[in-house]
């Protein structure tokens, strides 16, 4: 019986599994040949023995089944074995009688047997799935080898290259990557473009820039965050005082007359909170121009002195103080009440002494 077998290959282009037949040397090397670019890399395939001969005993073709020939390899008794053409092979059918089918040269060819499509797109990775070759779950189709692989997604273990799904990917270290330049989108099974900040984009997951997305055909940060001053970061707007910040801007954007203030503390770390700029004051977390005694305002908390509150525009003394060298006392205001009225009965028991001396 002439075999040829799919087997493992070693980096010589050598099968390291085979059961060589009278007349099998010569389908062996067609075998190992249809898998050359695997041998070349050392690749392993699962074994499969694919049947040339049929077992038919003939002295004529017209003996055989169809697309078979009588091949002589005895000249003294003249009779030969029926054997498959070329891009044939022998299958067993359910009566057990052996004919030969066709093998399958691409993806989606028409299929009677699982085998017709290993022969060429892979052991253990394709099969003849309504009567069409197709890759099994789990498998993948790479258009320029024209064979099923084992599917790796990006981020997943991988023995070649061809296991990484998806176009500008490889195998580096044993991992499925994206070429430089490149990044996997969300289902991790393609690669997209690196666009940065401003650059042209057709959706968020291409825009690489933390907290960026896609906003007109451009990439810009996400409404939550605002541009840094370099234009290569995008940053999280402060909505309060005293909240974390790195640059003015993400106070400044929800809270105005605020800086953001970088300090050093005791344990030695740096970092910056929103403070109200010079000349103003936080108020109700927000920050309110500072205005002294008898400067122009226009809400209470705009008076910053002690006992003041704002008072037809102006930051006054509270009720029941007055203003005593450029503060307000209710001291002062009391002491010259009682003076006031002092003088008062001294003008009463005055007047009274008057009219009596008259």
């Amino acid at each position: 019986m002439d075999v040829w077998t799919m087997c493992t290959i070693d980096a010589t282009g050598r099968c390291k599994r085979a059961t060589p037949t009278p007349g099998s040397l010569r389908w062996m090397t067609v075998g190992v040949a249809a898998l050359g670019l695997l041998a070349t890399i050392g690749s392993v395939v699962q074994c499969q023995t694919f049947i040339r001969r049929t077992a038919n005993v003939c002295r004529t073709d017209d003996e055989c089944p169809v697309q078979a020939y009588c091949e002589r390899y005895n000249s003294v008794h003249e009779y030969g074995v029926c054997s498959c053409m070329a891009g044939y092979f022998a299958v067993t059918d359910s009566n057990n009688t052996r004919r030969c089918l066709r093998a399958a040269t691409d993806i989606g060819d028409y299929c009677l047997h699982n085998d017709q499509c290993q022969y060429t797109l892979s052991t253990g990775n394709s099969e003849c799935r309504d009567n069409s070759c197709q890759c099994v779950d789990g498998a993948h189709y790479v258009e320029r080898e024209k064979r099923c692989y084992k599917t790796s997604y990006l981020g997943e273990y991988c023995r070649l290259t061809n296991n990484c799904i998806g176009n500008d990917t490889y195998c580096r270290d044993g991992i499925c990557v994206c070429t430089p330049g490149k990044h996997p989108n969300a289902d991790r099974n393609r690669c997209l473009h690196d666009a940065k900040l401003g650059d042209q984009c057709f959706r968020d997951e291409e825009c690489v820039t933390d907290n960026s997305r896609c906003a007109q055909e451009i990439c810009t940060c996400r409404v939550s965050h605002v541009l840094n001053e370099m234009r290569n970061r995008c940053l999280p707007i402060a909505s309060k005082i005293y909240d974390l910040c790195e640059e003015n801007i993400q106070c400044l954007y929800n809270i105005p007359h605020s800086q953001c203030r970088i300090t050093t503390g005791t344990d030695g770390i740096t970092a910056g909170r929103c403070t109200c700029a010079s000349r103003f004051h936080e108020a109700s977390f927000k920050c309110v121009s500072s205005v002294h005694l008898n400067g122009i305002c226009e809400v209470n908390d705009n008076c910053i002195d002690r006992d003041t509150s704002c008072y037809h525009g102006r930051c006054r003394c509270i009720d029941h103080m007055i203003e005593v060298d450029g503060i307000c006392s209710g001291t002062t205001a009391l002491h010259q009440g009682s003076i006031q009225v002092f003088c008062g009965l001294a003008l009463i028991f005055a007047g009274k002494e008057f009219y009596r001396i008259l």
